[in-house]
């Protein structure tokens, strides 16, 4: 039987509470700004130059929990605060199917009866109002929650809080420090002090840092009272000249705080000094928040530490954090802790985020044992890396997996979720995706981590080239996961790194971009390129460049010329499903909660998919006309798909433009291909009769698997008027994905666990490992017989 209770207190408030204030209203107000870290600036998408999404009837959720910190972003952003106000329970388990959120001035408080008892009663304010916002969302029958009924308008002024209240952590409510006090991180040193100043009544600065010589990390943090030390003076030279009287700010005192780093971890209190030389805050506990030189420091509950600039026109487009715990990279007048901000947590999320998305993964994997996920937390169980993928992206990657973008450029806006992902192009040269992830930092650690649980969820099978953006401990990680795998940095990439490099050259040498790009793009051969290469040297001086000396070492990983024996069907590291820039420009921003991020997410794959489906359809019921009566084109048709088929009748046609000179005569003959108009760019086609095999210097069939026009134009000569099978790749076919089995990678992922338990049981012991080697290679002895066998009674 269904149930339905009132909730006018509910749940929201459990997590987070102001303890300096009994009003409920602030309370609430709390509530969505200690979620959302600082409302004021985290939800200001007109600065941002970002768009929020607005709430919508037939909106939908992934879980009751997404819809709630949706909605608090919203609430927060608009300006009001959020409270349970009904929920319905199903009949079946007691589970929750209904909530109702509602402004917190909804409806209107019971008058009680005034009893004189002679008492003085402190007036409260009234914060119900009778306000009729609110948000219903209910369970369907599929797991997902709708937004079924919504009302915007509220009945009272709304606007967007223009400063957060503090909120003491509570481990760090009461407690004095003292010297040999113990923390797991300087960070929590920094979330403690700041939360004891609070409460005793002063501001804090950073003084003094010190970093190890070996990795550059903190090994020591001063914490100062702001009034520590004193004003420089400055001398007044213009008598005439009237200047506002300035209190001075520092007065010499004395406290500080000093943590240093041990060698097991932990930062531990080595100087500490508590006496103040100036008065304190008259009422410590009325103090909400400390402001230090213009910054507002909040703390929350989880003791995370966010600092922010107050919000003034001058700082409204500084970059934001994330939304949910973590430090956040905002800008500080410290420079220590701005260095800080850039090496520590600048992406993790929060404890509550990080349940979710877990809870998300596993419900997923349970639906369907094919979905595959990774997770990592750090020491305060916060999400630092997410991997996911599914059956659709696992069968794309059984397809057309031979060449795989890795992209991490949404990671280069602070602005953005942390989001990367692999992908590649189906038989249709659409996008597709091969997996996604979530990854806070860029460690070399951190991509063997994720590559390797990839590289598990795809069987185990290796690309055959991998195209990323160029960074040195992703490639040292992709050297050590993908031995056998060509990695190839992006071209574009890199020229553009090389605006930046070079900017002065740019600027005062208005030919050099054009020759490096022409070396770059039209050496047809090593020597070509490597002479052009060092005439640029000479020409403008840059023997001594270390970038241009750098990029030379490395030309076998992004010059064109250097990578023309692998497959790389064609993509670039800047290729991505259409419009995604804007799709995440639009919604993969820090502001959104993860829940929401992913099921957004989905939702656009889902289109995605429906795309190449819409383009299967069109491939198996159009035709494409012919531009000539050639049986090969006749033949090449029933192949291809539309879109590919396009491709090679465009080849087909520009070969009929070009020329042909027969060089060497013999088994093995060789070509002279070249366009009558450009007699000087010739290309060297190479035959063999015996093999019936065709290659050409310009190597487009080695990378993209379509034939050019240059061995076209060969195939006429010789009159080959029928395509060999060898050159119809079958990831550019209308039946590209036949064949695929979902359960092998099911089987794959099963033997591979049950092969660790064998080595972990097997290694144990000298005695038990001699047992376990022998009856290993009995065993392989017998897979690789049956597989024969199996082989010879189904031939291919």
């Amino acid at each position: 039987m269904e149930s339905t209770s009132s909730e006018d207190d509910g749940s929201l408030r459990d997590n987070n509470m102001d303890l300096n204030d009994d009003n409920m209203d602030h309370h609430m107000t709390l509530e969505v700004s200690s979620h959302l870290v600082e409302a004021d600036n985290l939800f200001s998408s007109h600065q941002q130059g970002a768009e929020n999404l607005e709430p919508f009837v037939g909106m939908e959720f992934e879980s009751e929990e997404a819809a709630k910190l949706f909605y608090m972003a919203y609430a927060s952003r608009v300006g009001f605060s959020v409270r349970i106000s009904k929920s319905r329970r199903s009949r079946n388990d007691e589970s929750i199917i209904m909530r109702r959120f509602v402004c917190s001035k909804e409806g209107f408080h019971l008058k009680k009866g005034n009893y004189d008892d002679g008492k003085k009663k402190r007036k409260r304010a009234t914060i119900r109002e009778g306000c009729k916002a609110m948000i219903e969302v209910i369970q369907k029958y599929y797991g997902r929650w709708v937004v079924t009924k919504l009302v915007k308008e509220h009945s009272h002024v709304v606007a967007a809080p223009n400063r957060v209240r503090y909120v003491v952590p509570e481990e760090y409510a009461q407690a004095d420090p003292y010297v040999g006090m113990e923390f797991p991180s300087h960070e929590a040193a920094q979330t403690y002090y700041y939360a004891y100043a609070s409460r005793i009544g002063f501001d804090v600065r950073i003084r003094l840092s010190r970093r190890s010589t070996r990795d550059e990390t903190f090994v020591m943090r001063r914490f100062v009272c702001t009034k520590e030390g004193f004003n420089p003076y400055e001398d007044n030279y213009d008598e005439n000249k009237k200047k506002r009287n300035r209190t001075p700010t520092r007065e010499g005192c004395k406290a500080m705080f000093e943590v240093i780093k041990k060698d097991y971890d932990k930062w531990i209190v080595s100087k500490l000094v508590t006496e103040h030389t100036h008065d304190l805050a008259i009422a410590p506990s009325k103090v909400h928040y400390i402001q230090s030189q213009s910054e507002v420091v909040v703390l929350t509950k989880s003791g995370t530490v966010n600092q922010e600039k107050s919000a003034t026109p001058s700082n409204s487009k500084a970059p934001l954090g994330e939304s949910f715990g973590g430090f956040n990279n905002l800008l500080s007048n410290d420079p220590d802790y701005r260095s800080d901000m850039k090496n520590v947590g600048k992406n993790a999320f929060g404890v509550e985020d990080t349940q979710n998305l877990l809870e998300y993964f596993k419900r997923m994997h349970a639906e369907n044992q094919t979905f595959s996920y990774a997770f990592q937390v750090d020491k305060n169980n916060c999400l630092t890396h997410a991997f996911w993928t599914d059956a659709k992206a696992k069968m794309a990657y059984y397809c057309f997996g031979d060449a795989v973008t890795f992209d991490t450029s949404f990671k280069e806006d602070k602005n953005m979720m942390p989001f990367v992902m692999f992908t590649g192009v189906n038989h249709h040269f659409q996008s597709v995706i091969f997996g996604c992830a979530l990854i806070t930092d860029e460690t070399e650690a951190s991509y063997a981590w994720l590559f390797e649980n990839w590289l598990l969820a795809m069987c185990g099978r290796p690309p055959v080239s991998l195209i990323t953006d160029f960074h040195e401990a992703m490639g040292s990680s992709i050297s050590k996961v993908f031995p056998a795998t060509r990695h190839r940095c992006c071209k574009w990439h890199i020229l553009s790194k090389c605006k930046e490099k070079l900017a002065n050259v740019y600027l005062t040498c208005a030919t050099f971009e054009e020759e490096l790009e022409k070396c770059v793009n039209e050496s047809e051969t090593f020597e070509i390129f490597e002479s052009q290469w060092k005439s640029i040297f000479d020409k403008y001086d840059l023997g001594e460049n270390s970038w241009m000396q750098f990029l030379y070492s490395i030309r076998q990983k992004w010059v064109p010329v250097y990578l023309k024996d692998t497959f790389t069907a064609e993509i670039s590291a800047i290729q991505r499903p259409e419009s995604l820039n804007k799709f995440f420009e639009k919604y993969f921003n820090t502001k959104t909660p993860v829940l929401v991020f992913v099921s957004l997410f989905e939702q656009a794959m889902a289109g995605w998919y429906e795309r190449e489906n819409l383009e299967d359809l069109a491939t198996s019921f159009t035709r494409p006309i012919l531009k000539t009566p050639s049986n090969m084109l006749k033949q090449v048709v029933e192949y291809y798909t539309r879109t590919i088929f396009d491709i090679f009748q465009e080849e087909f046609v520009e070969s009929l433009g070009y020329y042909v000179d027969k060089i060497q005569d013999g088994e093995v003959s060789k070509y002279n291909v070249a366009k009558e108009e450009d007699a000087h760019t010739t290309y060297i086609v190479t035959h063999d009769f015996s093999q019936k095999r065709t290659n050409c210097s310009c190597c487009k069939f080695e990378t993209s698997g379509i034939l050019c026009r240059h061995i076209l134009r060969v195939f006429l000569t010789i009159d080959v008027r029928v395509l060999p099978d060898y050159y119809i790749l079958k990831r550019w076919t209308k039946d590209a994905k036949s064949g695929y089995m979902l359960d092998e990678c099911v089987r794959y992922n099963e033997l591979y666990r049950d092969a660790v338990k064998y080595a972990k049981e097997g290694s144990t012991s000298g005695e038990v490992y001699t047992v376990a080697k022998d009856s290993l290679q009995i065993a392989f002895a017998d897979v690789i017989a049956a597989k024969k066998d199996l082989m010879n009674r189904c031939p291919m």
